[in-house]
This record gives structure tokens, C-alpha cells and sequence, in this order.
């Protein structure tokens, strides 16, 4: 991919209307004198474009070593995969030199990876350095920056080394048995484990690959609004526009990766325990039962490493369980036109139900006049009035039900942004009418100033005829 660069040499603003500045005295030859001048006001209006050009190549740069970086903890994390299966089937040994190899080559990215993290926050001090016009670049080291390095560098350090090694953790049978029993287990266990958290630098990349962060025009827009256009902001404008995708892409993910992580905590146990908590399905169920809060307890982790994986899934549940009933209540929210069409479908149908329950509260109201009209009525006519009652309070009641229903249904139509919407408008309508009404009052000022000045010339013509 090629990128066009324009001549950062190119002044930004027109020299057209340069003046030269007054030289009162000199100890220099004349023609020294100017070009001195010259190059004076040549840099002060390429400085500039000299200022954007090297941002933007630096920032291009940043993108790839960015890129670069999230590839080579990748690369670790599948050697590191890898080499953990085979180890755990019995495949290989620890001491194999295919072990080896596949360590050499984690040890080899993890170095890549340093070295890349090390110029990526060496490119950011450049462009700040640049932005702020600073010749000293320690000053553009803060206390913040300086931490986040070194917090970056512990985190992606960290990574199985070559050779056997073992440690010794505790575990418990279940629940009900406090007594902790010593297992043996790997070295490389403990060293692999902290290898996803280099999936920290998946943020930066979609970062600076977001069309938010690239675009200069609306950083431009981000900068007057005192906006900084950072992970944040792309997180929050990203589930704004995406929010399923996201949800859909992290809790697969998030899922993968824990039970992955639970297994390999749980596979070092005696083999009762091991072939029940060992097993990548039975992980899975038990991080998935855990993730969705509902707790079986058919399965439970042994070693405290597993039971702190199953504690951090829940609390990552109960989140993600939160962000998917708003995602959900947002998507199946009805838009402002949905709703005035819903409010007018129903208002409809409350009308022609209230038209309805007005007609029979009339015919049942005319049917007990006849019956009341009989002198002598025979006991199904007096069970008929009776139902003819009846019915009559029970359409009375409705009408005012739906009346009630009616007037709920006026309210709710009118929302804050209808009324916001009717505010802009009236307002519109005054501004346009007020603005009639100057150049009426403008209009009807130029007729009277023209009819003075047609009376003059009459009174004047009146006059020169008399004389």
C-alpha cells in the first residue's frame, strides 16, 4: 500500500502581503543581511506543514509496530497453545528438544514484542514532542506513562521458559473437606497462564485502525470539543453502532479463553479428580453454568487457581448479562414514527370500542324503558330487566375504562421530543415572522417617506400655480 505525502515545504498560508521587517542597524554585509531575512520568514511558515508531515509519517509508523505487536503475542500465545497440549497428551516431554524449540521461538516473539511496545511508546513521545514544539523529550515523560510502560512490559515478559521445572499448590477434595492436600504441577502452568493478558493490545489495534482516529477532520472536531478520541471513546461509539457483534465476539471469546485456562488449572490433580475436572467439556459446563449465574454445583474446581477463574467468569457474566438486556431493550425500543403509528392504531381501536360501548349503553337503556313499561311482568321478563341492568352498568363502566384509556393514550403520544421538536418549530415560525413583519414595517416606512414626498411637490406645484 502506497501513501502519497504532500511537500511539507509547501507554506500553509499565502506570502503575498509579507513585509519585510524594518532593519534599523546592522554589523553584517547587506546582501548576508537578506538572506537571513529570507530564511527567516520561509521557516516560520514551513514549520507547520514540516509538523503535520512528520506526524503523520510517525503515526503511520505507530500503526505498524502497533500491528506488529498484537502478531507477535499472538504468535506467543499459539506456540504457547501448542507446547501446552502436546506436554499435557503425553506427546512430548518438557525436556524434548521440540519443547525447546517451541520455547526458543515464545522467547524469540516475546523479545519481538518488547522491542516493538519499546518503539511504539518511543514514536508516541516523538509526536508529542513535535505537537508541543519540545527540544527535551523527557519532558513528555509523566509519571502515568512511565507506569503503563513498565505495566506492559511485567505483563508481556512473562512467558514459559525452557527446561522442567516444578512448584508445588494446594487443593481440596470438595466443599465439605477443608483439608488441603499438596499437588505438583508445572512451572510452565503458572508462566502461560498470564500470557492472554497480552490480548490487551486487540484494544489499541482497533484503536488506531477506527476511521475515528485516522480522520483528521474529525480529530479536528474532537480537539474543539475537548474530546480526546481515545479507546474509550471508540469502545463507547463502537457499541453505540455495533453493540450485538461486540457482545456476540467477546463472550465466545471470553468463553473459549476461560475454559481453555480452567482445564489447564484442574488437569494436575489425582486422576479421580482429574478425569472429572480435567476434561475440556466438563470446564466448559462448568464456566458456562457459572458465567450464566446458575450454579449447578455438579462440577466444582479443586485448586484455587480454577476456583479465582470461575470468580472472575461470574462477575463477567453478571456485566455482560447487564449489557445484553440494554442492548436488547434498546433494539427492541420503537422508533418516534413506530410510535405515532402504534398511538394512532390504538386510538382508533379505542375509539370505535368506545363508540361501540355508547351504543349499547342507549339500546340497553331503551330495551329496560319497554320492560318497565309492562305492569304485570312474568319472572323472565323481571330476569330480563335484571340482565338488561346489568349489561347496562357493565357498558357504562367500560365507556369510562376506556375514556381513561383514550386520555393515557393522548399523554403518551406527546413525548419530550415531540415537544422539543414543536418548541423548534414555533420558534422558527416566530423568528420567520417577526423577520415579515421588519421589512413590513420597512416597506410601509419607504411608502410614507414617498408620499411626503409627493405631498411636497404638490404643495409646491400648488404654490407655483397660485403665484
Amino acid at each position: 500500500m502506497s501513501v502519497a505525502f504532500e511537500d511539507p515545504r509547501t507554506p500553509l498560508v499565502g506570502r503575498n502581503r509579507e513585509k519585510e521587517p524594518r532593519v534599523l542597524y546592522t554589523l553584517k554585509p547587506p546582501e548576508q543581511a537578506k538572506e537571513e531575512k529570507e530564511r527567516r520568514i520561509s521557516t516560520r511558515f514551513e514549520d507547520v506543514g514540516i509538523k503535520l508531515f512528520l506526524c503523520k509519517a510517525i503515526c503511520l509508523r505507530r500503526k505498524k509496530i502497533s500491528d506488529g505487536s498484537l502478531a507477535m503475542a499472538v504468535i506467543g500465545i499459539i506456540l504457547m497453545i501448542i507446547e501446552t497440549e502436546l506436554t499435557a497428551a503425553n506427546v512430548i516431554s518438557r525436556s524434548d528438544p521440540l519443547s525447546i524449540v517451541l520455547k526458543f521461538f515464545m522467547t524469540a516473539s516475546t523479545v519481538a514484542l518488547l522491542i516493538s511496545i519499546s518503539i511504539y511508546y518511543k514514536l508516541g513521545i516523538q509526536v508529542f514532542t513535535i505537537n508541543h514544539s519540545i527540544d527535551n523529550w523527557r519532558l513528555a515523560l509523566d509519571k502515568r506513562t512511565v507506569i503503563t510502560f513498565l505495566v506492559e512490559i511485567i505483563i508481556c515478559v512473562i512467558h514459559p521458559i525452557p527446561g522442567e521445572f516444578y512448584i508445588n499448590w494446594y487443593t481440596t477434595d470438595d466443599d465439605r473437606d477443608l483439608v488441603r492436600k499438596p499437588v505438583s504441577v508445572p512451572l510452565d502452568l503458572v508462566l502461560s497462564l498470564p500470557m492472554f493478558l497480552r490480548l490487551y493490545l486487540v484494544c489499541r489495534f482497533i484503536m488506531l485502525h477506527s476511521r475515528l482516529y485516522q480522520d483528521a477532520s474529525r480529530q479536528s472536531l474532537g480537539a474543539l470539543s475537548r474530546v480526546h478520541f481515545n479507546f474509550r471513546f471508540i469502545f463507547k461509539s463502537f457499541m453505540m453502532l455495533y453493540p450485538d457483534y461486540f457482545l456476540v465476539v467477546f463472550m465466545l471469546g471470553f468463553f473459549i479463553i476461560s475454559s481453555w485456562m480452567l482445564r489447564l488449572c484442574e488437569m494436575y490433580d489425582d486422576d479421580e479428580h482429574n478425569k472429572i475436572n480435567g476434561s475440556l467439556l466438563n470446564s466448559m459446563w462448568l464456566n458456562a453454568v457459572t458465567f450464566l449465574s446458575v450454579g449447578y454445583g455438579d462440577i466444582v474446581p479443586n485448586s484455587y487457581c480454577g476456583r479465582g477463574i470461575v470468580v472472575i467468569t461470574g462477575i463477567i457474566g453478571t456485566g455482560t448479562a447487564a449489557l445484553v438486556v440494554a442492548v436488547m431493550s434498546r433494539k427492541l425500543e420503537m422508533t418516534h414514527a413506530e410510535k405515532c403509528v402504534h398511538n394512532c392504531v390504538q386510538r382508533i381501536d379505542v375509539e370505535n370500542k368506545l363508540k361501540v360501548e355508547s351504543a349499547n349503553v342507549v339500546k340497553f337503556g331503551w330495551q329496560i324503558y319497554k320492560y318497565n313499561k309492562i305492569s304485570n311482568k312474568t319472572l323472565s321478563q323481571e330476569r330480563k330487566l335484571l340482565h338488561l341492568q346489568t349489561l347496562q352498568l357493565s357498558a357504562i363502566h367500560n365507556t369510562h375504562v376506556l375514556k381513561d384509556t383514550k386520555r393515557r393514550l393522548c399523554d403518551n403520544a406527546v413525548t419530550l421530543v415531540a415537544i422539543g421538536k414543536c418548541q423548534n418549530d414555533i420558534s422558527a415560525s416566530v423568528k420567520s415572522i417577526q423577520k415579515n413583519q421588519m421589512s413590513l414595517e420597512e416597506r410601509i416606512t419607504g411608502m410614507e417617506n414617498t408620499l411626503a414626498l409627493v405631498y411636497d411637490k404638490v404643495c409646491a406645484l400648488s404654490n407655483s400655480q397660485t403665484d
